[in-house]
């Protein structure tokens, strides 16, 4: 008796491996089913999260278009209300050319044109957003000076208002070194447009350590290269304390524009 309960007990044996394999096979079945959930799961939060980031992306988009639109705007409001340093009329803007003083922001433009327009230093801390207009008066006649902010959405204006002007004043910062390659590119740009129209260079800030010789400066904005009916000056220039005479090479300089103002005139 005992005998055959011994092999009724073995004969069920491969019954319970039979079970345990099923067992098994369904817990790695439900196993797979999970994991195809989970990576089904992770797919859909890609995709949101894809989504989430390109609408992001667009919102920014928009906002910096909102802001350049809106400063553009304001530009185009400066240009009505003629916001400037010495009032000019309107109608002698749009009418008359003037001298461009023009470069990238921070450069120096408006310390150069309180240089030329007040002879004596006044320094400029905002950069200047939309633009100045000063008149100076010499012995025969008027010189009218537009600087137009160097910020990058006023930059589209440059060109629109270098068919005015008699001669191009370019203020960069000569110890901007990072700059300096962009401000070149703006630079061969405008001259592009007018094989003739003479250009003074201002290398400004020369009194700051890290500035570049005039001669570096020269090479940096690959001057030699502006054609050879131009004529083209190079000055190094620097901000000295408020109120202080400006230095005698800014003098020079302004009667050098002077000179050429007056030649550009008598030849229009």
């Amino acid at each position: 008796m005992e005998r055959g309960k011994v092999k009724r007990e073995k004969g069920k044996e491969p019954e319970k491996e039979k079970i345990q394999q099923k067992g098994e096979e369904r817990n790695k079945k439900k196993e797979k089913i999970k994991a195809e959930e989970r990576g089904k799961e992770e797919k859909i939060k890609e995709k949101e999260n894809g989504k989430e980031e390109k609408s992001k992306r667009n919102e920014d988009e928009k906002r910096q278009e909102r802001e350049t639109e809106k400063e553009k705007e304001q530009f185009k409001e400066k240009e009505k209300d003629n916001s400037t340093l010495i009032k000019i009329p309107l109608e002698s803007l749009e009418k008359n050319k003037q001298i461009l003083v023009l470069g990238l922001d921070g450069a120096g433009k408006t310390s150069i044109l309180h240089f030329l327009a007040l002879n004596r230093v006044q320094r400029s801390v905002a950069p200047t957003q939309g633009f100045n207009a000063v008149c100076i008066s010499t012995e025969d006649r008027q010189m009218e000076f537009l600087e137009i902010g160097g910020s990058e959405p006023f930059r589209s204006y440059w060109e629109m208002y270098l068919s005015k002007g008699l001669l191009l004043v370019f203020v960069v910062d000569s110890a901007d070194h990072k700059r300096l390659p962009e401000a070149k590119k703006y630079l061969h740009q405008l001259i592009g447009t007018n094989p003739v129209l003479p250009l003074v260079v201002f290398a400004n800030k020369q009194d700051l350590e890290a500035a570049y010789h005039i001669t570096d400066i020269h090479e940096a904005l690959a001057l030699s290269e502006v054609g050879n009916d131009r004529k083209m000056f190079l000055f190094g220039t620097q901000v000295t304390e408020n109120g202080s005479e400006i230095p005698s090479i800014i003098q020079d300089a302004r009667d050098l524009i002077a000179h050429l103002a007056a030649d550009m005139s008598d030849q229009a």
